[in-house]
């Protein structure tokens, strides 16, 4: 297979206006443990209780990015649909019924087709198994066929490694689709962060070696979920991913379990959380079922909480 291109080098320069719209990709419930890591069960089950298969509920969120030269994209696909997966699959995981992703994209009125960059934090599948769908007659193909696909080389790279060390944590399956596109597929490398205008994918490791967050920067970021609710007023938006996937992951020791470089999301928090607070930027959750993020204020208790916060509506927050 020929090398892979490296995502285009362009100039920095914010856009006018920026709209950024969550949607609930998928609806899961994960282990508490692994949740939470080294954090005891009786500090952590008092913010998110468990059942009685110790699970708590989960989002795996995606984000439409509409920019201001019409262009359409995707940050993060979710689980993908749920005949992904085995009924003991959907069952372990409490993966909801359908595809709730293109669900919501038909009720904007936007098609597939109409998506021109999808941008993934890392591949583990709650994040890019919706970015690949099954054909009538067997087999998957990219969900997104007109889209530009933009990943950390570095995250690619072990991905599609084999290694197996990673054991099950990159299911070939859902990365064939674009191993076979590669004319869909950007590297993006450490030293060109930039990939769109006003759109950068920052590594970050930690979670992964190669897990990037997304950082979005716009003259006027228009936050703005289905329900008509709006986020903080900002210029900067931050998808922290699975670096700090809840509000209750602003807290430098609770991390996930998975986190194949765990101090590096500590760093990761220590950098960024401090900076994101003073310029009162916007961060976003990928996993968080009551909110979909909000600005933040150091907190002495909780070392970060939320200033400005932005609910998901109907939740019981």
């Amino acid at each position: 297979m020929p090398r892979l291109p490296a995502a285009r080098v362009l100039r920095y320069s914010p856009r006018d206006v920026m709209r950024i719209t969550p949607i609930i990709a998928s609806t899961m419930l994960s282990d508490g443990g692994t949740t939470y890591a080294v954090v005891p069960k009786p500090l952590w089950q008092k913010v998110t209780p468990p059942d009685e298969y110790n699970r708590i509920r989960h989002h795996a969120r995606s984000w439409l990015v509409e920019l201001d030269d019409g262009r359409r994209g995707l940050l993060d696909t979710g689980c993908g649909p749920a005949d992904f997966f085995s009924e003991k699959e959907r069952a372990l995981h409490g993966l909801g019924p359908g595809w709730p992703l293109m669900e919501a994209l038909a009720r904007l009125g936007i098609a597939p087709e109409q998506i021109e960059f999808v941008v993934l934090s890392h591949l583990h599948w709650d994040h890019v198994g919706g970015a690949s769908r099954f054909l009538p007659g067997g087999g998957r193909v990219p969900a997104f066929p007109r889209a530009q696909h933009f990943v950390s080389r570095m995250e690619w790279e072990d991905a599609t490694s084999g290694d197996p060390l990673f054991y099950k944590a990159y299911p070939q399956a859902i990365l064939e689709p674009l191993r076979a596109h590669p004319e869909l597929l950007r590297l993006v490398d450490d030293a060109a962060p930039d990939i769109l205008p006003g759109i950068q994918l920052v590594r970050s490791s930690g979670h992964t070696r190669g897990h990037s967050v997304v950082v979005l920067r716009s003259e006027r970021l228009e936050l703005v979920d289905e329900a008509g609710g709006c986020g903080p007023a900002a210029r900067e938006a931050v998808l922290a991913s699975d670096v700090c996937p809840t509000r209750h992951h602003l807290r430098m020791v609770f991390q996930l379990s998975y986190d194949t470089y765990p101090l590096d999301t500590r760093r990761w928090k220590r950098a960024w959380l401090p900076r994101l607070a003073q310029e009162r930027a916007v961060l976003l959750f990928d996993h968080d079922p009551e909110f979909y993020g909000g600005t933040i204020r150091p907190d002495e208790k909780l070392e970060f909480a939320f200033d400005v916060a932005w609910p998901v509506a109907g939740s019981p927050s």
